[in-house]
């Protein structure tokens, strides 16, 4: 009788001991679930954040080299001020506030079938901007708009608008400038945005160009959280 309750109280002791295993793998399942991998969109908002932030340092060291420029040309110190204006011209360049020109890709958008007018929507544009700076473009125009990172892109009562002008009619053209054309091309034409705008019902096309011209950006910059600049000695 004794031996009967010794293996009762062993099986008794090893069926808990499997539930315990059970559940517990169950609270480790319900406390972590399985998440799907959205790392590339991630690291698109991230590419983003960084662009945006760049472009408010550069906005805020404009600020403060032109402000320290008009304080040498009043005190006429002819050799600080050109190496201000040189600076400050660098800053300007790298913000898009400059018209430059050099070699890259030029990308031409319009409809797959002649007489259909779809539309090339915001999302479309800033998916492909973005997946153009991550394969490390420099710089960027639209439609003759100049693309920098507080470009606003939005839609406008049917309409697609960048830096508050209206998308022209098709062709669109983008014009990209960057230090390897042709790793650039290719990229792009393995991309997600080149299947996104096939699903949209447009053509996308690019071919390197030995010299673009991009225009400046000639819109107003609202500088935000920009702080004093010490004072250089």
């Amino acid at each position: 009788m004794s031996q009967l309750n010794n293996k009762r109280k062993t099986g008794f002791a090893g069926v808990a001991c499997v539930l315990g295993v059970m559940l517990a793998i169950q609270f480790q399942t319900t406390n972590n679930p399985v998440t799907r991998d959205t790392r590339d969109m991630w690291e698109l908002r991230a590419d983003l954040e960084k662009e945006k932030q760049r472009q408010q340092d550069l906005n805020n060291e404009i600020k403060k080299y032109q402000a320290l420029l008009d304080d040498y040309e009043q005190s006429r110190k002819k050799e600080k001020t050109e190496a201000m204006e040189k600076a400050l011209h660098d800053l300007k360049e790298a913000a898009g506030l400059t018209e430059v020109s050099g070699q890259g890709i030029l990308i031409t958008v319009e409809p797959f079938n002649e007489g259909e007018a779809p539309k090339l929507y915001p999302e479309l544009i800033r998916r492909l901007i973005n997946e153009l700076n991550r394969y490390e473009a420099k710089d960027i125009s639209v439609d003759g708009q100049r693309i920098i990172s507080t470009t606003p892109i939005r839609e406008v009562n049917g309409e697609t608008y960048i830096n508050n002008q209206p998308l022209g009619s098709f062709p669109i053209e983008i014009k990209v400038i960057a230090d390897d054309a042709q790793k650039l091309q290719n990229k792009i034409i393995a991309s997600q945005s080149a299947e996104d705008f096939v699903r949209e019902n447009l053509y996308i096309d690019s071919k390197p160009q030995n010299q673009l011209t991009l225009p400046a950006y000639d819109k107003p910059i609202r500088v935000k959280y920009m702080k004093q600049a010490k004072e250089e000695l």
